[in-house]
């Protein structure tokens, strides 16, 4: 049987995983760990056929970096990227990295399984594009890729000044930005903006510059 490492740090969501692994009658659970940090290490310590790695993890590497070195290192090793975060960085990051597929934990139609048999027969299951979220009165898409950087930034709690000196902008500029986003979506105000993005899962704060996101979609 197909030899399965799972990454994912949040309890439920790696326990349904374990359970579609090893009701499966033909994968098996090689291991199944919190952290991205070390899904590389147990890869080159054991057979791994396939990797279910979500992408946010407990450590210092992102889900989709480690996938990037698996694949480098271990480029039969089958990588399934699974993630409940509309980031709209995330599609085009997975395929950079050379990943097989990518599944929504909450929203996918396919069952995780039958993206598992697909993705090991050879097929490469990628959704269309990243899902809408409705952020207030706005849709996701109804924003700018330089909004979404500016939103980014807002989400990190940074100030004008801040935002301004990080995207190389005046701090003129960076208050336009964010007023634009205000009126589109109807928050009051940057605090309940971010709040809101934060709990619809639509975007994850910025990163250091030497983990520097791919192109927005």
């Amino acid at each position: 049987m197909k030899r399965v490492l799972i990454v994912e740090d949040q309890r439920m969501p790696r326990e349904n995983m374990e359970r579609t692994i090893s009701e499966s009658g033909k994968y098996v659970l090689a291991a199944s760990v919190n952290g991205a940090d070390v899904a590389f290490v147990i890869c080159r310590q054991q057979q791994i056929d396939l990797v279910l790695m979500d992408v946010c993890t407990i450590g210092s590497k992102d889900g989709i970096e480690a996938a990037a070195e698996i694949k480098a290192a271990f480029p039969d090793i089958k990588i399934i990227i699974v993630t409940s975060m509309l980031e709209v960085s995330y599609l085009s990051r997975a395929r950079a990295a050379g990943v097989d597929s990518f599944w929504y934990k909450d929203i996918s139609p396919e069952a995780l399984i039958d993206v598992i048999d697909r993705t090991m027969a050879g097929e490469h299951i990628f959704p269309d594009k990243t899902p809408k979220v409705r952020l207030g009165l706005a849709e996701s898409t109804d924003l700018t890729a330089r909004e979404i950087e500016v939103l980014r930034l807002v989400c990190d709690g940074l100030e004008y000044s801040e935002i301004a000196q990080a995207l190389d902008i005046s701090e003129r500029t960076a208050k336009y930005h964010v007023s634009n986003i205000l009126s589109k979506t109807g928050y009051a105000n940057k605090t309940r903006l971010a709040i809101a993005v934060t709990n619809k899962k639509f975007i994850i704060p910025s990163i250091p510059e030497d983990k520097e996101f791919g192109g927005v979609q």
